[in-house]
């Protein structure tokens, strides 16, 4: 069963998918959240294929839009990082709610930017069963981001926003507030103090988060059952808008498993 749903939120609604097996009560349920300027379907479909094969294993998902982006009504400019994390909080609230979800166990996984979302939501919902990170990017302070700041940021200051092209979308608006809030962030101390088993996963041939960062996330967290996937030959998004698409499913198919075992 796949429902579309809005939640919402004092701002503005957020749009989301909701997909849960059939027939099943109480079933475990994983939150979705979307990478920089990205979707709740995520590149190359990747989070439909996710929640497609968690449903398979009985697990429920969902995936929303951040402000600004995919169905999301809202401006880009009202896009924070700490409201993506209040945003999360609103879903996972909805879920609590749900009667087919099982409460003590829910998860969540991020993907790149998503899984800063991720981190830094972790210390406001310690109770998460379990937490995947893709490429992730959980870095105190800017981090990959170094460079937006070194050429957009005053641009930021000077609008309230800075207009970011991109080679994949049409140009992203990125409010200061975002600026300064993922300078203030340390998601990567999340890990240091949840108490649930961490999956990262990253590549080898990724240019934009070295995948050592991902061993990084693994090293810091105080659950000793968290596991490292690294993909040889795996760029950012796992090569999924390339021909063959092997690396992708694998990736989707170790989370789903992992998923699956921790949950």
């Amino acid at each position: 069963m796949q429902k579309k749903l809005t939640i919402n939120t004092e701002k503005y609604e957020i749009p989301a998918i909701f997909t849960c097996p059939d027939d099943e009560t109480k079933v475990p349920a994983m939150i979705l959240c979307h990478g920089t300027g990205s979707d709740k379907n995520e590149v190359g479909n990747m989070f439909v294929k996710q929640s497609e094969y968690l449903a398979v294993q009985g697990i429920a998902s969902i995936r929303f839009d951040f402000a600004g982006c995919g169905e999301s009504k809202a401006a880009q400019q009202e896009l924070t990082f700490f409201g993506e994390v209040e945003d999360t909080v609103k879903v996972y609230e909805y879920l609590k709610m749900q009667e087919v979800i099982d409460t003590q166990r829910i998860g969540i996984l991020g993907f790149s930017q998503g899984a800063r979302v991720m981190a830094e939501t972790l210390k406001k919902l310690p109770e998460m069963k379990c937490a995947v990170s893709w490429s992730g990017c959980c870095h105190a302070g800017m981090g990959v981001f170094e460079g937006w700041f070194t050429e957009y940021y005053e641009k930021a200051c000077q609008n309230g926003y800075a207009r970011l092209p991109m080679d994949w979308r049409d140009d992203l608006l990125i409010s200061k507030e975002w600026f300064d809030e993922i300078r203030e962030s340390s998601p990567i101390k999340a890990f240091e103090i949840y108490e649930g088993p961490v999956l990262a996963i990253a590549g080898t041939k990724d240019t934009i988060v070295d995948y050592h960062h991902s061993e990084e996330i693994v090293r810091k967290c105080k659950n000793k059952e968290s596991e490292c996937v690294v993909f040889e030959g795996a760029d950012h998004t796992f090569c999924v808008l390339t021909e063959d698409k092997t690396i992708s499913e694998n990736v989707i198919q170790k989370t789903g498993e992992w998923i699956k075992n921790n949950i």
